[in-house]
Formats: C-alpha cells, sequence, structure tokens
C-alpha cells in the first residue's frame, strides 16, 4: 500500500494539474488544453511512461491510476516525471499565450507548490523569464 505520504504527495501534484488545468482553459478553452495535455504527455511518456496513466478530458485531470501504480511500485521516480511535466506543459504554454500570461499561471503554480515545499521549476524545464523571446 503506498504510503500517506506519497499519496498525500500524488493528491498535491492532481491539485497542481486541476489549476493549470483550470488556468489554461480559461484563454484557450478544454478541447486545445486536452491537445496540449496530450502532446506533453506523449513527449513525457518517452522518459517516463507512467505518465500515460494520467487521466484528462474536457472534464479535468486525476491521478487516480497513477496512485494505483505506485501501490505496485513504490520505487516509480513520479516527483521527477510529475516537474518535467509541468515544466514541459508551461513552457509550450508561453509560446501558445505569450510570455506574460503564461508567467501569471507560472506564479500561481509556484504558490500552490510552496504549500507542499516544491517549486515546479526548480528541476529542469523552464525558469521564469527564460522563453520570452524563443519562438
Amino acid at each position: 500500500m503506498v504510503s500517506d505520504a506519497i499519496g498525500n504527495r500524488i493528491k498535491r501534484y492532481e491539485t497542481l494539474l486541476k489549476e493549470m488545468w483550470a488556468a489554461s482553459a480559461k484563454y484557450l478553452g478544454a478541447f486545445s488544453v486536452s491537445l496540449l495535455m496530450e502532446r506533453v504527455v506523449w513527449e513525457v511518456s518517452l522518459e517516463y511512461k507512467e505518465i500515460e496513466l494520467l487521466q484528462y478530458d474536457q472534464d479535468g485531470v486525476s491521478c487516480a491510476r497513477i496512485a494505483a501504480r505506485l501501490e505496485e511500485n513504490p520505487e516509480l521516480p513520479v516527483e521527477d516525471m510529475f516537474m518535467k511535466f509541468i515544466a514541459r506543459y508551461v513552457e509550450i504554454l508561453a509560446k501558445l499565450l505569450g510570455y506574460e500570461r503564461a508567467e501569471e499561471i507560472r506564479k500561481r503554480l509556484r504558490i500552490l507548490g510552496e504549500e507542499f515545499n516544491e517549486d515546479p521549476f526548480a528541476k529542469g524545464g523552464m525558469k521564469s523569464g527564460e522563453d520570452k523571446n524563443r519562438h
């Protein structure tokens, strides 16, 4: 059985992903966000196959299947997987929405991340201001 600490961590990542979904859908619409999620899942799955267990549709996001896989294999590097997912998602979002809107979303995610002592952009991926002029 997955420890409560790991289960809580998965729930926190799920909360971050739901916030990303909601904030992105405000600008892109649910269908486009679903396509963006599909793209990022595909990219991250090249390194972390378990990200394919992430469930998402126009109603939102669920990490239930990832949590179930953790029960089978508690050694999965879920923190690295989620951090890579979040960083790549926001990097693409910056290209779609522009730097300023993506920065607003990034700030909200940082605030949520601070609630469990994790900066979603500290481990690889785009740092604040990095993609400002790249197209």
